[in-house]
């Protein structure tokens, strides 16, 4: 089987070094990093323009598309590839709204009665700022598009200039329905994600993630600073109660309203007093979620892939995991996210621990493998060009560059070592934040 995993962020190299080390498939990747190209050979295609993508997966005679993020399924890829008897695991793309479109999935949370934080859908200005102004601070907005970000206000007159700026920049029309305004929820942000086939969902371990740059509560935001995973008893009963309460009444919700889904269905949701609230869907693993999950699976993933799209889920046993906790430590360069230095060299990846393991997010390395393509009678065939790796060469092409990810029988030893190996890893104006994992879920 021929399998192209589409992305470039650590979540592709996660589910690169899971298939090429759990399958006897031939894996692609698309366009990848410098980590994902010393195990698979790259291709130059853009996830997001789903017809070259779909075209070029026909030609080369791709068996299984694997999308790391959601980029390509809200381009359209499963509706490209229908014809051509391509498996796509995710969604097509009327069901990435829950994604896509905040102000969507806040509709279809709320008409199926799931607990998520008090706010409303405001499609235009004057409807935003009644409502901003009956509700108590603080407040978070959220732009309907992902992309466009949101802010948590402590000051209404912020919060007006903020949704004036908004409207005025960010005009409603068929891919912008507004922004939703809710009711701040103090507590830790917790992943909880499923393998689904649309009916069955498979539940993964929770992760505790990280996304501001220090531990203070005024902290600047900065996504996939770190994740957690733990083996205590507690875990085990929280990832229970959220599958329970949330994932699976949503997986049933989006069979009641006729919406096809397969692949992954994350759920983002803050652990407030009043239980656990969503605040996010997603169609696929969170950056940092991917990186601390997919190291402590046992077992073959390509059977649970194959099974999510085939809606057969049900017939195979529940997957192993190891009886350890992870931690993925987020390795950024000064001035992340917003300026940072690029080109510069990463020094120390061949000097960690046995075990530990690195995933590249943004970086190069020209020694990586590249996938060519030869005429020959009858159609096309692949070469793999093989140059020996040289992790020397790696070099930084973004603010987040890689992370650190180590597993122990203990969530505090798992974070000793992730802090020991991450301080074997140089480049100019490396940090990291050195409380990840220093509480559990809490």
């Amino acid at each position: 089987m021929k399998i192209l995993v589409l992305g470039a962020d650590g979540r592709a190299h996660a589910l690169v070094w899971q298939l090429f080390n759990s399958t006897t498939a031939d894996v692609l990747v698309a366009p990848g990093n410098g980590g994902t190209n010393l195990l698979a050979p790259m291709v130059e295609l853009d996830p997001g323009n789903a017809l070259e993508v779909a075209r070029w997966a026909f030609d080369e005679e791709v068996e299984l598309i694997v999308p790391a993020d959601s980029t390509s399924l809200a381009a359209g890829l499963v509706d490209e590839v229908i014809a051509m008897h391509i498996s796509v695991w995710g969604p097509p793309q009327r069901a990435t709204r829950i994604e896509r479109s905040r102000c969507y999935a806040h509709t279809f949370l709320e008409r199926h009665g799931l607990p998520m934080a008090t706010g409303r859908v405001c499609a235009d200005l004057a409807t935003a700022e009644k409502y901003l102004a009956a509700r108590p601070l603080p407040v978070v907005i959220k732009a309907d598009q992902p992309d466009l970000g949101e802010s948590s206000y402590t000051d209404r007159y912020a919060a007006l200039e903020a949704l004036r700026v908004h409207f005025a920049e960010h005009p409603v029309n068929a891919s912008n329905a507004g922004v939703v305004i809710e009711d701040h929820l103090p507590g830790v942000t917790i992943s909880c994600s499923a393998l689904t086939d649309g009916t069955t969902a498979v539940p993964l371990p929770p992760v505790r993630t990280y996304d501001t740059l220090g531990p203070a509560p005024d902290s600047p935001v900065a996504p996939g600073m770190g994740a957690i995973t733990s083996n205590s008893t507690y875990a085990q009963k929280l990832g229970a109660f959220l599958q329970t309460r949330l994932v699976q009444p949503i997986v049933a919700a989006l069979a009641r309203d006729g919406v096809p889904y397969w692949g992954i269905l994350g759920v983002d949701c803050v652990v407030s007093d009043q239980g656990p609230r969503v605040v996010g869907l997603r169609c696929s693993l969170r950056d940092m979620e991917a990186q601390a999950v997919l190291p402590r699976l046992e077992v073959d993933l390509l059977p649970y892939i194959e099974a999510s799209i085939t809606k057969r889920l049900d017939r195979l046993p529940p997957p192993r995991w190891r009886d350890e906790a992870s931690v993925a430590l987020a390795l950024v360069a000064q001035g992340y996210p917003h300026q940072f230095p690029l080109g510069a060299p990463i020094h120390g990846l061949s000097e960690t621990d046995p075990g530990v393991l690195v995933f590249h997010d943004q970086t190069l390395n020209p020694a990586g493998l590249r996938y060519t393509q030869a005429v020959r009678a009858g159609g096309l065939s692949a070469l793999l060009a093989r140059p020996t790796p040289i992790l020397t060469g790696t070099t930084v092409t973004g603010g987040h560059v890689a992370t650190v990810v180590t597993l122990g029988a203990t969530l505090a030893g798992a974070r000793g070592r992730a802090i020991l190996n991450a301080e074997r890893i140089t480049f100019p104006g490396r940090y990291y934040r050195d409380d990840v994992g220093a509480n559990e879920f809490r």
